[in-house]
């Protein structure tokens, strides 16, 4: 499927991207195979270590 947003018109949603972090799990701006972006765990004020690994 791909990210909805990467189409003319359409809104940045990282919920509509397949992509999830491999640490947290998070949906993320990504889709599979492409590095998580900057995001923190939920509930954590750190960033995740799964910035810049590829997304599941």
């Amino acid at each position: 499927m791909g990210c909805t947003h990467n189409q003319p018109g359409g809104r940045f949603d990282p919920g509509l991207c397949e992509g999830n972090c491999p640490v947290c799990g998070a949906t993320v701006g990504a889709p599979p195979g492409q590095p998580v972006a900057h995001h923190q765990r939920q509930g954590s004020l750190e960033t995740c270590a799964g910035v810049g690994m590829p997304a599941n």
